[in-house]
């Protein structure tokens, strides 16, 4: 979870795969955990992605029971976190 890739293909024809976008936490593996990072590559910003990611992240941790969730982030980044 967190890491998300496109199919590419190269000039020789094999398809390739190449990471457009991840999403980083840490977590105490009990209670708490804090989302550090989710970026995505500018080609692929505005199609979901980054939402995407966070959310799979979100279920993640909730799956394993870590309750507290908190979010570290620059105050540029804090508009596209209150959209979600």
């Amino acid at each position: 979870p967190g890491v998300s890739y496109a199919d590419d293909a190269n000039p020789t024809g094999i398809e390739r795969r190449r990471l457009v976008g991840l999403a980083r936490a840490t977590s105490d593996h009990a209670f708490n955990a804090t989302i550090w990072d989710v970026v995505v590559d500018t080609e692929f910003q505005g199609q979901g992605l980054g939402k995407a990611l966070v959310e799979q992240m979100v279920r993640t941790l909730l799956a394993r029971d870590i309750g507290n969730i908190t979010l570290f982030a620059d105050n540029k980044v804090v508009p596209f976190y209150r959209s979600l």
